[in-house]
C-alpha cells in the first residue's frame, strides 16, 4: 500500500484538479513545476514514494530523505494539483498511484480531472500542435470550442497521465487531457510546455501568467541543441576516411 498523509484537507468547492507527472521531454513535469510555484499553491497532502531505492552518507552518517507525491491547492481559483519528480514504471505502483489520486479527486468532491503530457511527432520547423482527448462527449464540445484538435486516431496514452483518465472514467469522475507535441522525448520540451499550459488556462478560464521562465528554458534548450548539431557536424568531419 502507498503510503498517504494529509496535513490538511483544503474545504473546496466542486474544484477543478490537474494531476500530471514527468514524461516525454519532462513536459507535463515542467508544466506542473510552474503552475505549483508560480500560483503559490499550498501544500495539504502527500503519497509517499518507493523512491529512491538506496540512502547517501556523508561523513559516516546515513541520510534518508523518501521522496513523496504531492497534493497542493488554490483556495480562490478551486483547484488542486498533483504532481511528483517521477513516472512509476512497475505498473502496479503506477495503477495504485492512479486509484489513490482518483479517491483524493472523489474525496474532495473534484468536478473535472485535467492531466498534461506529450506526444511524439517527426522533427519539424512548425510550432508544435496541441491535442485532446476527453471520456464524455460533452467535454468533447468543451475542447473544440477552444480549437483543440482531437486525438481522432487510435493509440495510446502510456504512464500516469494516461491511465489516471481511465481510472478516473471507472470512477465516474469526467477528465480531459491535453497533449503538446515534441520531436525528441530525450531533450526538455520547455515550449511545448508553455503552450499546454497558456491552453490550459483558457480552458479553465483563468487569467494568463507570465511565461517569461518557460521562455528562457526553451532558448537555452536551442542553444544546447545547435551546440550539440555543431560539435556531431565537427566529429563526422574529422571521421572522414582519407586520400591516399
Amino acid at each position: 500500500m502507498l503510503g498517504l498523509k494529509i496535513h490538511t484537507l483544503p474545504k473546496l468547492n466542486k474544484p477543478t484538479m490537474i494531476a500530471a507527472l514527468p514524461d516525454m521531454g519532462n513536459v507535463a513535469g515542467i508544466g506542473m513545476d510552474f503552475l505549483v510555484k508560480k500560483l503559490k499553491a499550498k501544500l495539504f497532502a502527500e503519497i509517499y514514494a518507493f523512491w529512491p531505492p538506496a540512502v547517501s552518507y556523508e561523513q559516516g552518517l546515513i541520510k534518508y530523505d523518501q521522496s513523496s507525491y504531492k497534493f497542493h491547492y488554490l483556495q480562490k481559483e478551486n483547484i488542486v494539483f498533483f504532481s511528483g519528480e517521477f513516472n512509476p514504471s512497475d505498473p502496479r505502483r503506477l495503477y495504485e498511484l492512479c486509484y489513490e489520486v482518483v479517491g483524493m479527486a472523489k474525496k474532495l468532491k473534484v468536478s473535472t480531472l485535467y492531466s498534461i503530457g506529450a506526444i511524439l511527432r517527426q522533427p519539424s520547423p512548425a510550432e508544435p500542435k496541441l491535442f485532446a482527448a476527453a471520456t464524455t462527449p460533452k467535454h468533447l464540445n468543451l475542447l473544440k470550442k477552444r480549437n483543440l484538435e482531437l486525438l481522432n486516431t487510435q493509440g495510446q496514452i502510456t504512464g500516469f497521465n494516461g491511465l489516471v483518465l481511465g481510472i478516473a472514467k471507472e470512477k465516474q469522475l469526467d477528465s480531459i487531457c491535453i497533449l503538446g507535441e515534441i520531436d525528441n522525448p530525450n531533450i526538455i520540451q520547455p515550449r511545448s510546455a508553455k503552450l499546454i499550459l497558456a491552453k490550459l488556462l483558457q480552458v479553465l478560464e483563468l487569467g494568463p501568467l507570465d511565461m517569461k521562465e518557460l521562455e528562457e528554458e526553451e532558448k537555452r534548450k536551442q542553444f544546447m541543441e545547435q551546440q550539440m548539431s555543431y560539435m556531431n557536424g565537427l566529429a563526422k568531419r574529422d571521421n572522414q576516411p582519407g586520400i591516399a
